[in-house]
């Protein structure tokens, strides 16, 4: 067992699982979280294990999966009728690459496209796997996520009701959605694609 660190806010039917990037902790989620609450959701965050005040286990230290699934069962066990992921970063590459057996409603991710080496583990062949919705928000000129590395994690990812979004520029993260140069019409069109998925 692992403790998690985590927060919740909003009470919504539709629940957002925010995940942090790296080197950060769910402190870098609240400036989302607020304009989720204030859009009518539910959202908890967690800082992963090893990271913020979440315990560093002894062994699994890259289990990220399992922390999501953690939150994902908290938010259906409180109510939550659906649940989006939302990750930014190696939080975003998480939500991809270790998340492809949970139940989830759809899947964000800002400017995630993989782990390097040692920073967590990642399972291309299982992207073919993810059947629900799945958003990749991103820039051109991105040094961390490169838009060809962008490219070809979104071709293998499965479902069938996938979308891209590529703005100019080399925003990163939660950048994207909260105070980037892009981030009113990217911060809508989060919004708007979780909102029809949940109807």
């Amino acid at each position: 067992r692992v403790r998690l660190y985590a927060f919740e806010a909003g009470n919504g039917k539709t629940t957002l699982v925010l995940a942090h990037g790296y080197p950060s902790d769910l402190c870098e989620t609240l400036t989302f979280a607020g304009k989720a609450v204030a859009s009518g959701y539910r959202v908890v965050a967690f800082d992963r294990r090893g990271e913020g005040r979440s315990q560093s286990p002894s062994k699994n230290a890259l289990a990220y999966g399992r922390d999501f699934a953690a939150a994902v069962t908290h938010a259906r066990r409180t109510g939550a009728e659906r649940v989006f992921l939302i990750g930014s970063s190696y939080g975003g590459a998480a939500v991809a690459h270790n998340t492809t057996s949970l139940r989830v409603d759809g899947r964000v991710s800002l400017s995630g496209t993989r782990f390097r080496r040692g920073f967590g583990f990642n399972n291309f062949r299982g992207l073919a796997r993810i059947r629900a919705p799945f958003l990749y928000v991103g820039t051109r000129r991105d040094p961390y996520a490169p838009l060809n590395e962008a490219l070809r994690m979104f071709r293998r990812v499965g479902a069938s009701d996938k979308r891209k979004a590529i703005y100019p520029g080399g925003d990163h993260g939660w950048l994207l959605i909260t105070t980037g140069r892009y981030s009113a019409p990217s911060l809508a069109l989060v919004f708007r694609w979780i909102q029809v998925r949940s109807s």
